[in-house]
């Protein structure tokens, strides 16, 4: 598995980078992320300088990370081991069932002679 060479645009620089073909779509992605918000926080002029509008970039970025994380949080994420060991359990006391019960109707008529 090679590394790609894919030049991006940030802000008006440039930059280069080395990535596995298969993620070049989520680095796009990320990039014009970034790129959109910088470019926001440069137009809006509270910020002067590549460095500064993009610690603000990364800040703001990161604030919304943290938010989502915490609307997932206060949601309830699904708790995916407990579902699993529930599903096992129902699983276990169906097959009980079906061995309990397993013989009824299965008595098939003596045959005549």
């Amino acid at each position: 598995m090679s590394n790609k060479q894919v030049e991006v645009n940030i802000a008006g620089q440039a930059y280069r980078f080395a990535i596995a073909a298969e993620n070049e779509a989520a680095l796009l992605e990320a990039v014009s992320l970034v790129d959109g918000r910088m470019t926001r926080l440069k137009s809006g002029g509270g910020a002067k300088g590549v460095e500064r509008v993009a610690v603000m970039a990364a800040i703001s970025l990161a604030s919304d990370l943290l938010a989502a994380q915490r609307k997932q949080q206060e949601e309830g994420a699904i708790p995916v081991d407990a579902v699993r060991a529930r599903i096992r359990e129902l699983n276990e006391r169906a097959d009980e069932a079906l061995r309990q019960y397993a013989h009824v109707g299965t008595d098939a008529p003596a045959a005549r002679s």
